[in-house]
């Protein structure tokens, strides 16, 4: 019962943080992800805004056609 007070609590804490909110931003709306293991800087990407954890994304909206795409594609 503790874990899930303390995890509920922390969801609750990164959806309140800017990261999370600039995600929101510019989600394409569609609430499904895939399992991803990409090296990538946090922050906007063309391929979307993406937040890591120790330097990699793990998670990866699902683009509107249903395919993935690049996860951290960089501007040039």
């Amino acid at each position: 019962m503790a874990f899930i007070t303390i995890f509920i609590g922390l969801v609750l804490i990164v959806s309140q943080s800017d990261d999370a909110r600039l995600f929101s931003q510019h989600s394409n709306k569609i609430p499904e992800y895939k399992f991803v293991s990409v090296k990538c800087e946090g922050g906007l990407h063309d391929s979307g805004y993406s937040i890591p954890i120790d330097k990699k994304v793990f998670f990866k909206q699902i683009n509107k056609d249903g395919t993935i795409g690049s996860v951290c594609k960089n501007n040039n």
